[in-house]
């Protein structure tokens, strides 16, 4: 079986938000409070706090007559809250995550409801439906898409820039593969160009234009709320103005990459792309104090042009996509790609004279830089599998 997440935007009344962002801070006050227990148990006696400890813990906790409002909260969004700071420590002890950290009220706001087999959800228009929640009844929301399948939970959450939405996670039967096809493509991943794709296709780019318009927007924004009081009306309403801001550019950029994942999974047998250490690669230069860095200005702009495009959001989606239309992701090293000729394999750091023009001072092949590193991109990916393309030359040191 295949679990799968919908979101979708959430029309509650003004009764059911003020229930939900009581309940939100419940949860909140629950995760923080274990969070706590947690750390003060290992530093006081070094003893490890499990999660049924905490969750055993919690009827005794609801009935001190201080804490009787958490009764008002469905009792498995308050397990909710504990499980999700269980596998927050999961993750900090794999190596996958930071020390888990107390929950701010207004960031990441959600509770969650797990008992999927009480959300119901029922069609009133088109576009139009309503989920059953445990304890606050029928709730609107924005259904553009079906779904078929199990309902297994949902999560509600509200942010300023995203407003209310609805997450609910659906059981289906496994996507039988439609992909049949045996192409094999290389993809460079660039600022310049997004996505540059080998051989004839064409390159797919960021509409970076109009991200970059919207973040001029948000600067200006940004200054003008810095000269106003600090929570003030004045300056919460700038807070607000910002945040939706900042979720358009977020949503522009995941349309991009989920429309350009799809076509790409759904049209090649294979997919070859370069395994790139984002986090090193937008590492700040400004250094320390004792040894400060160099070209920090020029590096905090490439660094900001890096993350603009969404390389590891890409990647997500493409390990997950290409499993769903049965196409396979093949991840190589990018040392040399872009210096490399893709023509005769000489590689030589001057054959890259400029950011967009490859030129290779053996041959003499002239192509667009980042089109030159999706051919060797490619070509290392047919050389992992044990097959060499018949233009292919041998390599030259």
């Amino acid at each position: 079986m295949l679990l799968k997440g919908y979101q979708f935007k959430l029309r509650p009344s003004k009764k059911q938000k003020k229930i939900l962002l009581r309940w939100m801070g419940a949860c909140r006050f629950v995760y923080n409070c274990g969070l706590t227990h947690r750390s003060m148990n290992y530093q006081q006696w070094q003893n490890s706090v499990s999660y049924f400890d905490q969750q055993n813990a919690l009827p005794e906790v609801k009935s001190d007559p201080e804490l009787s409002w958490l009764k008002e909260v469905p009792s498995q969004s308050l397990q909710m809250a504990l499980r999700h700071l269980d596998t927050a420590f999961k993750n900090f002890f794999r190596g996958t995550g930071q020390y888990p950290q107390p929950k701010k009220k207004g960031i990441h706001d959600a509770i969650s409801f797990p008992q999927g087999n009480v959300l119901k959800i029922r069609k009133k228009a088109r576009k139009t439906s309503s989920i059953l929640l445990p304890k606050l009844g029928e709730v609107e929301l924005v259904q553009h898409r079906n779904f078929t399948g199990k309902v297994k939970s949902a999560t509600v959450s509200h942010s300023h820039g995203n407003g209310w939405q609805v997450s609910i996670l659906v059981e289906e039967a496994d996507m039988i593969p439609t992909n049949t096809s045996q192409e094999t493509v290389g993809i460079d991943l660039g600022v310049t160009k997004t996505i540059a794709r080998s051989g004839v296709h064409p390159d797919q780019n960021l509409p970076v234009e109009q991200i970059k318009r919207i973040e001029k927007r948000i600067a200006v924004l940004q200054r003008r709320q810095a000269k106003v009081t600090r929570f003030s009306d004045r300056w919460r309403h700038f807070c607000r103005v910002v945040a939706k801001l900042h979720s358009r550019v977020s949503r522009i950029r995941k349309d991009f990459l989920h429309k350009t994942s799809c076509e790409l999974s759904k049209n090649h047998g294979v997919i070859v792309m370069e395994d790139l250490k984002v986090k090193n690669m937008s590492k700040s230069a400004s250094g320390t104090k004792e040894n400060p860095g160099r070209k920090v200005a020029q590096k905090s702009g490439l660094n900001r042009a890096i993350l603009r495009q969404g390389w590891g959001s890409f990647r997500t989606m493409m390990e997950y996509k290409t499993k769903w239309y049965g196409s396979h992701l093949i991840l190589v090293g990018p040392k040399n790609t872009s210096r490399r000729c893709c023509e005769c394999g000489y590689t030589h750091e001057g054959n890259r004279q400029t950011q967009a023009d490859f030129l290779c001072l053996q041959c003499g092949h002239n192509e667009n830089a980042d089109k030159n590193a999706a051919n060797n991109i490619r070509r290392l990916g047919l050389e992992s599998l044990g097959r060499q393309p018949l233009e292919a030359p041998a390599i030259a040191c």
